[in-house]
């Protein structure tokens, strides 16, 4: 049964949600609660498994990254097959994302690499080893991808981040790669905890966490919320056009920032050309989406797919 969510409750996850390093003393004000209300709040959410973890927003493309998507479908596999595949992702130093989908494939995953080259290796590698469970596979590179705030939970306007455009690579030193490697899956940890456990002075993870937000490394501090656990469903909507020029770019962009239920928009070069991430109550209400989407662009679509994301088991930013 699904915890019951007052307005203060959701406007705590919205707010975590924007960044989730904001102090408790900072949403206790923003919220209008006493300390001791939101830290109680907090502590209800991990109880009760609204939240799986804290994360920092990586902007691995300044790290010289590209982002690659492969969805597979099984075959002649056990559960204890799935299990070993998914494993092995889990434990891959460059898969970002790793999640159970329904539909027409069985699993995503999210993979960063600094060229097709080392990218077709990782892939290569897995194939190796699990081909004889794999009946199909489809690879997509991420041109750009808008990720937006979660506005469903309260009426507040969201904030946007998007990866992809290239610029200009920005090298990492020791001391940055061990902070960004922490706060990629803890990213409400404190000040002196980060210092302890990685052997710096507080003011050296101070001065190296303002450097790396300020020169847009870090791009936002966000929180992994367990949608089944507030009676959310997780679509991607993938569509392949024809005729997409800039100003429908544009259009469909705009369409997606300003929807209460999109959450991601990805730009792709594949055999799918788009794919946009809705957060549902359920299947009707994507569906109804889905259709003001197919009316409002019927001169660019040619063909669409619907899958839902069941499980995910791997999020991280950061995962070497």
């Amino acid at each position: 049964m699904a915890l019951k969510l007052d307005l203060k409750d959701k406007r705590i996850l919205t707010l975590l949600d924007e960044d989730s390093r904001y102090s408790n003393s900072q949403i206790a004000k923003k919220v209008k609660l006493s300390k001791p209300s939101v830290e109680y709040r907090l502590k209800r959410f991990e109880k009760n498994n609204i939240i799986f973890e804290y994360y920092a927003v990586i902007n691995f493309t300044k790290l010289g990254y590209s982002q690659y998507k492969i969805y597979f479908k099984f075959q002649d596999a056990s559960l204890e097959d799935e299990k070993n595949i998914i494993d092995y992702w889990l434990k891959n130093k460059f898969s970002v994302w790793v999640a159970e989908v329904r539909g027409r494939w069985d699993l995503a995953v999210s993979l960063i690499a600094k060229s097709n080259f080392e990218f077709g290796k990782t892939l290569s590698e897995f194939m190796n080893k699990f081909a004889h469970f794999i009946l199909e596979k489809d690879v997509f590179l991420t041109e750009y991808s808008p990720i937006f705030a979660r506005e469903y939970l309260t009426s507040t306007k969201p904030s946007e981040f998007t990866y992809g455009i290239p610029s200009e690579i920005y090298e990492l030193d020791d001391a940055d790669k061990s902070i960004l490697k922490e706060l990629a899956i803890n990213a409400r940890i404190s000040i002196v905890d980060l210092a302890k456990k990685l052997n710096l002075t507080r003011d050296v993870i101070n001065y190296r966490l303002k450097k790396l937000k300020k020169d847009n490394i870090i791009v936002q501090f966000r929180c992994y919320l367990n949608l089944n656990e507030l009676n959310v469903h997780h679509y991607k909507i993938i569509l392949r056009t024809k005729n997409l020029n800039q100003e429908y770019e544009n259009k469909i962009k705009q369409y997606i920032s300003k929807h209460k239920k999109a959450t991601q928009l990805l730009k792709l070069i594949g055999s799918w050309d788009l794919e946009i991430e809705f957060e549902t109550e359920n299947e009707d209400e994507l569906y109804k989406i889905l259709n003001e989407i197919r009316k409002d662009f019927s001169s660019i679509i040619r063909d669409f797919d619907i899958l839902r994301i069941t499980k995910t088991y791997k999020y991280n930013y950061f995962p070497f």
